[in-house]
């Protein structure tokens, strides 16, 4: 679990946060992705969106449920922080 709760850090932060995952475990170096690059057009597959969500689980304690797997909540790493954010801090 999180050592601080989500609802004290910035979407800002998180948004890098899975963005720095993604580049240093997913992406190659020569092409490293930005917090509002959408996961598929950058070359995220299902598999490695996976990885991320358990990165997700492992640092901030939080699976998300399979109705919230909506485009909308998962695009980009802003887009998935913001979701983390709002869904953490209600």
């Amino acid at each position: 679990m999180c050592a601080t709760p989500l609802s004290h850090i910035d979407p800002e932060h998180v948004a890098r946060s899975l963005t720095d995952f993604v580049n240093a475990n997913i992406m190659a170096r020569a092409r490293p992705m930005q917090v509002d690059d959408t996961f598929e057009a950058s070359g995220v597959d299902s598999m490695a969106l996976l990885k991320v969500l358990l990165f997700v689980e492992a640092e901030y304690g939080f699976w998300m449920p399979d109705e919230d797997l909506v485009e909308e909540n998962i695009a980009t790493p802003r887009a998935l922080a913001n979701y983390l954010c709002r869904r953490l801090s209600g």
